[in-house]
């Protein structure tokens, strides 16, 4: 399995040297924008997770590996468990490097934004992996182009759900929408935002710690699934 692991790093081993210093310096340099800071870091971590992905993509190497003495499950476990070591290798460069920055930034007693702090990078493994959930089983039945045109599909409908389903929700609640009413909603959003962090706060930990739990299932579904798909594939 570790030999399989292996084989991704060193097949995007010259992706790894462009990307790694790159997203490094990036990172360090965001972590003064903590709101663009995640969208870095979470993009350095994608990559990591999936840049051997493109590579094979780009070489068609994909057939060359499935005739080595492994059984596709193997592959597919493997491919999932380099995803799980570019996650959290980006993620922990990215908080460790935000950390430092933020601190030989910073000259008063508040210290760094909670946006950079380790319960935020917890927040963004989880999503992370809800993603690499979703589109390693469309990969492995569709292959990476078609996979990432319906993944960026899912991600479109689901922003729109989500923004649909807050809509529904502000208006049960009795609160302006920010689509029809935009001046109220300005004048409103501010309240909205102080109970919402009043009611989020003393229950954040077990909200965080439900939602890796969820994270680490739906990555233990996806595995079986693409285990499937990718054994009934024809290559």
């Amino acid at each position: 399995m570790l030999s399989l692991v292996w084989k991704d790093i060193v097949a995007a081993r010259w992706l790894l040297l462009l990307v790694i210093p790159l997203g490094i310096v990036q990172v360090a340099v965001m972590s003064f924008l903590p709101v663009i800071y995640i969208v870095a870091v979470l993009s350095f971590a994608a990559l990591l997770a999936l840049g051997s992905i493109a590579v094979e993509e780009a070489q068609r190497t994909e057939l060359l590996w499935n005739s080595l003495p492994v059984s596709r499950g193997q592959l597919v476990a493997a491919r999932y468990l380099t995803a799980l070591i570019g996650m959290v290798t980006g993620l922990a460069l990215g908080w460790v490097l935000a950390q430092a920055m933020a601190r030989l930034a910073s000259s008063g007693a508040d210290g760094p934004s909670a946006l950079i702090g380790l319960d935020a990078h917890a927040l963004l493994f989880g999503l992370l992996a809800c993603g690499v959930a979703v589109f390693l089983p469309l990969y492995f039945r569709f292959g990476a182009g078609r996979a990432l045109l319906f993944c960026s599909a899912i991600a479109v409908a689901t922003l729109l759900l989500v923004s649909l389903l807050a809509e529904l929700i502000l208006s049960a609640k009795g609160y302006p929408s920010p689509i029809s009413d935009p001046e109220a909603w300005r004048a409103a959003a501010p309240a909205l935002m102080r109970r919402l962090t009043e009611w989020l706060a003393p229950r954040f930990g077990r909200l965080l710690a439900l939602f890796l739990g969820a994270a680490v299932i739906v990555m233990g579904v996806s595995l079986l699934i693409s285990r499937r798909l990718y054994e009934a594939r024809d290559l």
